[in-house]
């Protein structure tokens, strides 16, 4: 299959989408990945730049394209009417890009591609991050805390990272692949990976996102897994 996946900046369902899109790409489907500014803000914070690199090097038709190499126009959505993808995704999508898309917004790449997908009869099926008022849990960034970091020629995770990403009591997120090899190993407990928060979510954008599926070609997902489930039924079209 030809395939577009949009990513939106939220770091909510951010690894397991990209794990999606990784084993799509592995099964020989061609993938091209689009991302907003702020994801790609968002992935660099998460260390994700070398999994994305990784992706589009599976296939020379591979490629990924971003919201600041395009110009006003958005030519990128613009081609979809005509250069046919059998199914575009946009995972994670943030509160702010599902309310411009139930609204009829586009004045972004992503927001762009979505309208175009419409006019193109494309399947387009979409992963929001904000789904029911209330609380979330959700994984943040790896960070040192300063109040427990003691800077020393010893430091385990700084002798430790292959990509020297670790300079306490800082972390270098354009060097960060997310690999893990830092986790547990401070003596100190200064380096923080996989801390989990909550996040509230409001009424409105759990409104918003209830409406994605009242626009004709949408699909809602809620769940990264369900993606690969609705892949499949558009296979058997």
């Amino acid at each position: 299959m030809k395939i577009l996946w949009a990513i939106t900046g939220a770091g909510h369902f951010l690894a397991e989408s990209l794990s999606i899109l990784e084993n799509l790409a592995l099964d020989d489907n061609i993938v091209t990945i689009t991302t907003s500014k702020a994801a790609d803000e968002v992935i660099q914070l998460y260390g994700f730049n070398e999994k994305i690199e990784n992706i589009v090097s599976l296939n020379y038709e591979n490629k990924h394209i971003k919201d600041e190499d395009q110009e006003f126009s958005y030519p990128l959505s613009g081609k979809l009417t005509h250069q046919k993808y059998d199914v575009i995704i946009i995972a994670p999508l943030t509160a702010n890009s599902t309310a411009k898309i139930v609204h009829g917004i586009a004045d972004t790449l992503i927001t762009n591609i979505a309208a175009q997908s419409g006019k193109g009869q494309i399947p387009l099926i979409v992963l929001p991050v904000d789904q029911t008022p209330g609380l979330i849990t959700t994984t943040i960034p790896p960070y040192i805390r300063k109040d427990r970091c003691v800077v020393h020629e010893n430091c385990i995770p700084m002798r430790l990272c292959p990509n020297d990403a670790i300079n306490p009591p800082y972390i270098d997120k354009s060097k960060c692949v997310s690999c893990h090899i830092c986790k547990d190993i401070c003596i100190n407990d200064a380096l923080v990976v996989d801390e989990k928060i909550e996040l509230y979510i409001r009424k409105i954008d759990a409104q918003n996102t209830q409406k994605l599926s009242t626009i004709e070609n949408i699909k809602t997902v809620y769940q990264p897994d369900k993606i690969v489930e609705y892949i499949k039924k558009i296979e058997k079209e």
